[in-house]
């Protein structure tokens, strides 16, 4: 089926539909992927014929017939993959929808318009399930499993239902029990085939009920990562369409609905799969249409199970606070357990936080760089004074002239500023030049070059341009003058970064990142301006994108190899987004108001920045 070479082996779902022709002989191929894994003669091995689901294949052969013991020449309608023929028997066949398959594992399909990905989830797959949508895929390969896991600990004597009762009567947060889900791996939002499960938080006091819950919580967390994964990728919902074995258990329907905040959906047919082939059936047998009519026709909606208020609150709080920390805390442990095992023998050594990239730059805590623009300007020596005495080994200049940002407050630091931040550092630090701290500029400026000479003269370590001062389209125009400013600010003695809006996507500049110029990405996750604005999580999605891309031009088999860059996200950062930073794989997080205004001290408030790390 389309939907199979879409999903598993990485076709166009639609344009493999498409009759071969002498300038097109294997469309909607991946030609050039087979090119680089160096077999290009697969095209021509593989079937030349792909059907959409429902569509008729052909009449039962008397052999068939005979074995089946149904009638020869009966009708043969095109199936699909079991879990996506399940998102028929879901009806979940329209833009925006998702469903949820259980069972051993969980499988989250979202339906988009538009094939667009992000790292941590799979897909998009242009034409599937069906012509004409999209869908991407999110997934965790331990649920059920781990669930029936414990129950062959617990004995054979409990039933699932008398365990479920018991857990019922355990608050949310099973009392300071907490686990973790990944016992076969991460798939969703973070990738990682050697994590592992955990339960943390063991007392004397807690019993098999504890544990039950627990378990059942760290499933509904997980699925809640993996929403979020695909909602910061772009992929929003309203509801969950659910399906498989959870739906069995009111207690765990309830509470997916409870951790994900969202209304879940259980079909009157619970078994998606099934009535999913019994629709491409009555499409190629012509009783319905299209899928289309036949989903209006033939699923019907059971209950819908809405996320309780208080006990909602309570668990986005256990979510953002506990079990969001206890993945990257034991992610280092358990790789080296991996490697203790014989897991593997090529990892990096155990890192201080689960964070994107395998260089080296994941192999340390991230940066805490104070953004200056927060500071008190009138005292900027003593500031500057603070900010050394925390131990912060940056500094972050923001440059705005009111031309570039048209208006008249956006007007901060000159050439002179910089040279009087550059001499406080130079008299504050005198033991050791290596303790001084690094000056970043971000120029959000009109025709930055003008400033170059001037800011390096100054004393500026790194001059940082604004991706989108470089023109008015959406990037291709941008390139050269983009070159020959990295050129010229590489020439003057510092280094060279970007920094790039809120809007705009990393795709345009992976070209500039490429020729080497570039050693910093400054992500912003706010607009540009000042300082106070809320955290945009948009962020987080570039940033992943940004780190499967250095990862990927690392390997020394990449034609695009270049030197290392570092990422850095830049605005709306406090304790509680800094964490979702750090889990993304920032190298430098940028911080103001949080560290200038923090109630006991600028060095207190980088170890909160830093506090999801140790």
């Amino acid at each position: 089926s389309s939907c199979n070479a879409a999903s598993r082996w990485h076709w166009h779902g639609e344009e493999c539909l498409e009759d071969p022709t002498p300038l097109k002989p294997h469309p909607g191929r991946p030609i050039s992927m087979y090119e680089k894994l160096g077999i290009p003669d697969l095209a021509d091995k593989l079937p030349r014929k792909c059907l959409p689901m429902g569509s008729l294949v052909g009449s039962l052969t008397a052999e068939a017939a005979k074995h089946l013991n149904l009638p020869e020449g009966l009708p043969v309608a095109q199936g699909g993959p079991d879990a996506f023929v399940g998102m028929i028997g879901l009806g979940c066949i329209n833009p925006g929808q998702l469903c949820l398959i259980t069972g051993s594992s969980h499988l989250h399909c979202f339906v988009s318009a538009k094939p667009t990905t992000a790292p941590g989830i799979w897909g998009a797959y242009r034409g599937a399930p069906l012509p004409g949508i999209n869908f991407i895929e999110g997934g965790q390969s331990s649920t059920g499993s781990i669930i029936r896991w414990a129950k062959k600990l617990f004995g054979d004597k409990a039933s699932y239902k008398e365990l479920d009762k018991e857990a019922s009567e355990i608050p949310p947060g099973s009392e300071g029990l907490v686990a973790l889900e990944t016992f076969q791996g991460s798939r969703t939002p973070v990738t990682d085939p050697l994590a592992r499960g955990a339960l943390v938080g063991l007392t004397l006091s807690h019993t098999r009920a504890h544990i039950w819950r627990a378990l059942m919580e760290a499933v509904a967390f997980g699925t809640r990562g993996c929403v979020q994964g695909l909602s910061e990728a772009g992929h929003t919902c309203d509801e969950i369409i659910i399906a498989g074995g959870a739906t069995r258990s009111p207690v765990w329907l309830q509470m997916h609905a409870d951790v994900s905040g969202k209304p879940v959906i259980v079909c009157e047919n619970a078994d998606a799969p099934l009535l999913g082939c019994a629709i491409l059936a009555s499409v190629g047998a012509g009783v319905h249409k299209s899928v289309k009519d036949a989903v209006a026709s033939m699923v019907r909606v059971g209950k819908r199970v809405e996320p309780t208020e208080d006990i909602a609150k309570a668990y986005t709080d256990l979510f953002d606070k506990i079990y969001n920390k206890v993945s990257p805390a034991v992610r280092p442990i358990v790789h080296s357990i991996a490697s203790t095992r014989g897991g593997s023998q090529e990892l990096p050594p155990a890192t201080p936080i689960a964070r994107g990239g395998s260089d080296e730059a994941s192999k340390r805590l991230p940066t805490v760089s104070p953004s200056l623009l927060a500071c008190d300007w009138a005292n900027m020596k003593n500031e500057v004074k603070r900010c050394i005495d925390a131990g912060v080994p940056h500094l972050h200049v923001d440059v705005f002239d009111g031309v570039y940002l048209d208006s008249p407050y956006a007007f901060t630091f000159g050439p002179q500023m910089v040279e009087a931040i550059r001499k406080s550092c130079n008299d504050l630090v005198t033991s050791d030049t290596s303790t001084k701290p690094f000056v970043d500029l971000h120029m959000c400026v009109d025709r930055p070059e003008r400033f170059v000479k001037p800011m390096a003269d100054a004393g500026a370590d790194r001059f940082i341009f604004q991706w989108e001062a470089m023109g008015d389209d959406d990037g291709g125009g941008r390139f050269d003058p983009a070159i020959e400013l990295a050129k010229e600010i590489t020439s003057n003695g510092m280094r060279c970064g970007v920094s790039i809006n809120p809007s705009t996507d990393v795709e345009e500049i992976y070209a500039l990142l490429s020729t080497g110029l570039i050693d910093l990405v400054d992500v912003l996750a706010v607009e540009p301006g000042f300082g106070g604005q809320k955290f945009q999580e948009s962020a987080l999605c570039k940033l992943r994108k940004l780190v499967a891309w250095r990862d990927s031009v690392q390997d020394e088999s990449s034609p695009f190899k270049s030197s290392p860059v570092e990422f850095m996200v830049d605005g709306g950062v406090n304790k509680d987004t800094a964490l979702k930073v750090l889990y993304a794989g920032a190298d430098i997080i940028v911080a103001g108001s949080f560290l200038f205004n923090h109630p006991i001290s600028l060095e207190q408030g980088v170890r909160d920045v830093l506090s999801g790390s140790m």
